[in-house]
Order: structure tokens, then sequence, then C-alpha cells
């Protein structure tokens, strides 16, 4: 960053994270044109390890009071999740466990999340899930009625990272956001022509 916007560490917010290190840099060239300062961290062993990028991400961070500014340059917007909501699908993982769990989750136009929705696993597996289909059209009953929007899916990895696996990699609509709840964290991706970009999560 340049010497004007050089700032502690805690006062930096990351804008998006990235798959790769050179999406996050033209990224950053972007924001550095209109202005805005941004640094790039990836966790790769100094460039040794490339491979870390899948599961870590590459990280572009920017000022804090220039976080809104940066998303919307970039064209980038965080799911927003409260709580109660993040306690409902960890609860309902834990329930299924250990086959993954599955459901819905709708967003108001604000773009919080505003209901959690759990569904049955048909597959009944440890390494895959199938929505069951009813429990899907009534959930879509709902959120119309509530004037929400069916925003993504959920579902668990009860013994691995909160990664995509090669089957997460198809059949969603683009548009969705796909939410992996992990043994210890969750995190979210847009997944469109089989490739997964994470979408930053925020606590709302």
């Amino acid at each position: 960053m340049s010497r004007r916007s050089e700032t502690a560490t805690g006062e930096l917010a990351t804008v998006h994270v990235f798959n790769t290190r050179s999406d996050a840099e033209i990224a950053r060239a972007k924001l550095a044109g209109e202005g805005i300062d941004a640094i790039v961290i990836a966790d790769d062993e100094g460039g040794l390890n490339p491979g870390f990028y899948a599961m870590y991400g590459v990280r572009l961070l920017v000022r804090a009071d220039e976080l809104d500014a940066a998303r919307r340059s970039i064209g980038v917007a965080p799911l927003r999740i409260p709580a109660e909501g993040a306690e409902a699908m960890v609860q309902h993982a834990r329930f299924c466990g250990p086959e993954e769990a599955c459901g819905l989750f709708a967003v108001g136009d604000d773009g919080v999340l505003s209901m959690v929705y759990c569904m049955t696993n048909t597959d009944r597996s440890t390494t895959s899930y199938t929505i069951d289909p009813d429990e899907s059209f009534h959930a879509w009953q709902h959120a119309e009625r509530c004037g929400w929007t069916i925003g993504g899916v959920f579902h668990s990895h009860p013994a691995s990272p909160p990664v995509p696996s090669p089957s997460d990699l198809v059949g969603l609509d683009p548009e969705w956001v796909s939410v992996i709840v992990g043994t210890r964290e969750l995190r979210a991706y847009r997944i469109r022509g089989g490739v997964p970009t994470e979408v930053m999560i925020e606590r709302a």
C-alpha cells in the first residue's frame, strides 16, 4: 500500500477471497485505478505451495473505511448471516451427522439471511446430498409469502473442511450461494461453470 494509506492490521478489512493470486491482483489493480489502495495476502508458503489457494483462498484487503466502496467497485457482496441463522445450520449438521445435512436459505431485500430451511437429505449419505423435493417446494412457497428470495443452499461436510467437493460443483443455480458447514467453520461459495468463488460471510 502507499504511504498515505498505510494502516494497522486491525484497521484492514477483507474485500473478497479469490481462488487465485492473479484474480486478486487484477482486482487490486482495478481498485488502484480508482484511488483505493489494497494489498493481497495468500497463505502459499512464500509461493512454494500455490495449492493452498484452493483451501484458504487469496484475500484482498483495504482500509476498513473504504470497504464498501471497494466491494461496489469490483462487484462483490458478502453473505450476511445473523448468529441464529448460522447456529441453525450448525445444529442441523450435528443432528444429521454422520450423514450430510442440507437445506435452503432465504434472504430479504437487504441481503441479510432471513430464514434457514432445514431439510431431509434423501441420499442418506456421508458424502453427498439431495434435498427432498416436496420440502423444497414448501420452502419456496413460504419464502414467497414472506417477501423473501431463496438465496442458496447449505450442506455439511461432517468429516472434512468446508471446501467444495467435485459433486458440489455441479447442478446449482449460478446466482445462488452455497454454504458449507465444516467441522469448525462455515464457508460460502458461488459456483459458476463448475468453478467456485468464495463469498465472504459477515455476521449480521
